[in-house]
């Protein structure tokens, strides 16, 4: 049913993993423009809200701990020792994405035409909807923020 939407997520996953590729790991928390999500915040935010989207059809989210860290308005921290590695978090990021297309796969018509909950339930009204929005939408938008980080940080883009 969402064969689109998860090879999308699949493409933006490698290209998120282009992306990180040539940064080192101890510039996964530096911010070259004060305010601006670093790539360790952006993947393990990423990881949290694949994890946590699961559970809209049946997932069992295993990152709950994450949500201080890396939730909608969280604290945007600059020290790495406050952040999981740039490995740890490119595995969770890969992990969740693949619990959350497992999920999704097996979701039914009637888990996806439940209401949405939370702030984007006026504009996305079904958890349909809001899948839609999750695998695609969401995760352009922060790989787009990481792309702008790596071009502030001096660094080549890729497209």
């Amino acid at each position: 049913m969402y064969d689109r939407e998860i090879k999308t997520l699949r493409f933006m996953q490698g290209y998120g993993d282009q992306l990180a590729a040539d940064i080192a790991p101890q510039d996964f928390c530096r911010q070259p423009v004060e305010g601006m999500n670093h790539p360790a915040w952006i993947f393990g935010h990423l990881a949290l809200a694949a994890d946590a989207h699961a559970a809209y059809v049946g997932g069992a989210p295993q990152l709950g701990d994450w949500n201080e860290r890396f939730g909608f308005g969280s604290e945007l921290l600059i020290h790495p020792d406050e952040y999981p590695s740039k490995d740890e978090l490119m595995t969770a990021w890969h992990d969740a994405n693949e619990r959350y297309i497992a999920a999704v796969s097996s979701a039914s018509a009637k888990d996806l035409a439940k209401p949405t909950k939370g702030p984007l339930a006026e504009s996305l009204p079904t958890v349909g909807d809001f899948l839609t929005f999750s695998l695609t939408a969401h995760v352009s938008l922060h790989l787009g923020q990481l792309s702008a980080w790596r071009r502030a940080s001096g660094m080549p883009r890729l497209f």
